[in-house]
């Protein structure tokens, strides 16, 4: 259920009980295709090809170690976490069983550190011979939505029964409603404001829909969603309109590759153009999505430069561009540009600054960097910030203008509204050991951050036999609260 970019895109099947693995080959062709001729031919942009084609290699190897000894290929199930509104967190995680079986968990800890649900938490599924997959968001109320993927042991060489399902659990743990479909994969989820998700799904028709989910559990959107007409109509990247809808962003992996973006308000109805209101228009990917507090968006996305003679690409730079809440583009045909400079610029990220502008993260050769602009698209500090040498991050925002951020390394930083590093020019440290896999972060809702990982990743006969999860939280002022190494949920 991981996708990646267009050109290290790798879809694995695996049969059970045959150690054979077929590759679909046409994004891989393509991406050693590039390599191989950007590597011929020069050009600034080989580097981030190969790295990538490099990346893709080692996930795919990773994920195939299963394979080896006899059983399905098992991905390391992530932690998500989201707030319970009081600055503690909710969590799912898995369980391992056996080498195959993972059960799912919820757990409430309470701003001090303190489990609340039980040794465990609450159990709320398991899979076997499956795809360990879950996801949480906040209720509003103290309790969260989550989401996880079940399947059944394989048959007699049939394919698994797989089935999504979707629950609230409430403040105290008890689960308030839980919805299931077979064969469908949530993509991402949001949460509407009012106690309910919506999710971006594909149902096994390969048809892609919204789906919302009230706060009592009922499906106002129907059954199957709200198709939103974008090409290909898989909207990962969704940000609130702030009225109980949704805007949905989509960089487009067939011909130009434009940045296309729609709004679908919160009984359902399609308000922008059929098909979305394009956003960019030529070669563009890793567009990002955030609420502008007025009913439109801020998107940002990677420009992908062509070579001179044509062959490739050379140069990337980092745009950024607002729809406004009628869909109409606000920052020109082109968009406003934040990275222009670098040789190698990529993965935007974009939190919003609750003033109807946004703070973009993007990374280039030298650091990871952040750049405020305003409503209008105009730079708001006078330089951007370094923040990192890390490449890899995640964001969040601060609920105050500012931004919330932290790096593989293990260390957290804040920006407030003006630029200033709040946590010291280094950051803090939340936790000192290797992060493995499934970072992940949420705002604490007073200023601090809720972070989520997985360490002590251990394989047995090729298969995963452990993962521990860890959660950590940092305070507004940029205290670890929860130990130097965090909580550990399942000792």
């Amino acid at each position: 259920m991981t996708f990646f970019r267009k050109n290290v895109t790798f879809i694995l099947i695996v049969f059970t009980h045959v150690t054979l693995i077929e590759v679909a080959l046409y994004e891989a062709q393509i991406c050693l295709k590039n390599v191989v001729t950007l590597c011929v031919v020069g050009g600034k942009m080989w580097r981030k090809t190969v790295i990538s084609a490099l990346i893709g290699v080692i996930l795919l190897t990773a994920s195939c170690i299963g394979c080896i000894g006899g059983g399905m290929a098992v991905p390391i199930p992530t932690a998500p976490i989201t707030g319970d509104s009081s600055g503690g967190a909710i969590v799912t995680y898995a369980v391992y069983e056996t080498l195959t079986e993972q059960d799912y968990y919820v757990q409430r800890i309470s701003p001090a550190g303190d489990f609340l649900w039980g040794g465990r938490g609450v159990l709320i599924g398991s899979t076997g011979n499956g795809i360990p997959y879950s996801e949480a968001v906040s209720d509003g109320s103290g309790g969260a939505i989550v989401s996880w993927w079940e399947c059944l042991p394989q048959v007699g060489g049939e394919p698994p029964s797989c089935q999504s399902y979707v629950a609230r659990i409430d403040s105290e743990g008890h689960v308030h409603w839980q919805w299931g479909r077979k064969v469908v994969e949530i993509h991402s989820m949001i949460a509407d404001g009012v106690g309910g998700v919506i999710m971006s799904v594909v149902a096994a028709d390969a048809k892609p829909s919204l789906l919302k989910i009230d706060s009592e559990g009922n499906l106002p959107w129907g059954e199957d969603g709200v198709s939103v007409g974008l090409v290909p109509e898989r909207s990962d990247e969704m940000a609130s309109d702030g009225s109980g809808g949704v805007i949905v962003v989509e960089s487009t992996f067939h011909g130009s590759d434009d940045v296309y973006a729609q709004r679908v308000d919160s009984q359902g109805n399609i308000l922008w153009q059929p098909g979305g209101v394009q956003a960019y228009t030529g070669p563009a990917d890793q567009a990002r999505v955030a609420s502008d507090g007025a009913g439109g968006a801020i998107i940002t996305y990677m420009r992908d430069i062509p070579c001179e003679d044509g062959v490739g690409f050379c140069d990337s730079d980092i745009y950024a561009q607002r729809i406004d809440a009628e869909g109409n583009v606000s920052w020109g045909s082109d968009g406003v540009p934040i990275c222009t400079e670098s040789a190698v610029v990529q993965n935007p990220q974009i939190v919003d600054d609750g003033a109807g502008g946004a703070i973009v993260f993007f990374a280039d050769e030298r650091a990871v960097w952040a750049r405020r602009i305003d409503a209008d698209g105009y730079k708001s500090w006078n330089e951007d910030v370094p923040v990192y040498n890390s490449v890899v991050l995640r964001v969040a925002s601060d609920g105050s203008g500012g931004a919330l951020c932290v790096s593989w390394d293990g260390v957290a930083q804040r920006l407030d509204a003006t630029g200033t590093k709040l946590w010291g020019s280094d950051g803090v440290t939340f936790t000192p050991q290797a992060i493995d896999e499934g970072l992940s972060i949420v705002p604490d809702g007073c200023g601090g951050l809720l972070i989520s990982w997985q360490a002590d990743v251990k394989f047995r006969h090729y298969e995963i036999s452990n993962v521990s999860y860890y959660v950590q939280r940092v305070d507004a002022d940029g205290y670890v609260v929860w130990g130097d190494e965090g909580i550990l949920l399942n000792p």
